[in-house]
């Protein structure tokens, strides 16, 4: 099976356990996954209303509640539910032969 060029290894799948979360780079890019019921979702890491580190945020439900301030954004969508102003940057994950991409078409590219 060919590869869609757009997508790139970030991680092992093996590498996080259901429930948990890793800050992983896309080139310069910190950017935050997390598993959850054996799906990966993946999130800029920054909160924008704070700055805070999302990938160590505690994760609540289908989302996660950043460490500063407790906002609390949707890694479906990127939606935070505390104020509906502010959104996170979601992108595509896949896992192929047990690796976790990310799309970087869905990034802006590799920075």
């Amino acid at each position: 099976m060919e590869r869609d060029a757009s997508f790139v290894k970030v991680a092992r799948a093996d590498d996080l356990a259901n429930g948990q979360s890793k800050i992983v780079f896309l080139g310069i890019k910190r950017l935050a996954l997390f598993r959850i019921d054996d799906v990966f979702y993946c999130i800029q890491n920054n909160c924008p209303h704070a700055g805070g580190f999302l990938g160590n945020g505690t994760i609540d439900g289908c989302g996660v509640r950043c460490p500063r301030h407790d906002w609390w954004f949707d890694l479906k969508n990127g939606q935070c539910r505390t104020d509906p102003r502010y959104e996170v940057q979601t992108y595509v994950t896949r896992v192929e032969d047990g690796d976790v991409y990310i799309d970087t078409a869905t990034s802006g590219g590799i920075v």
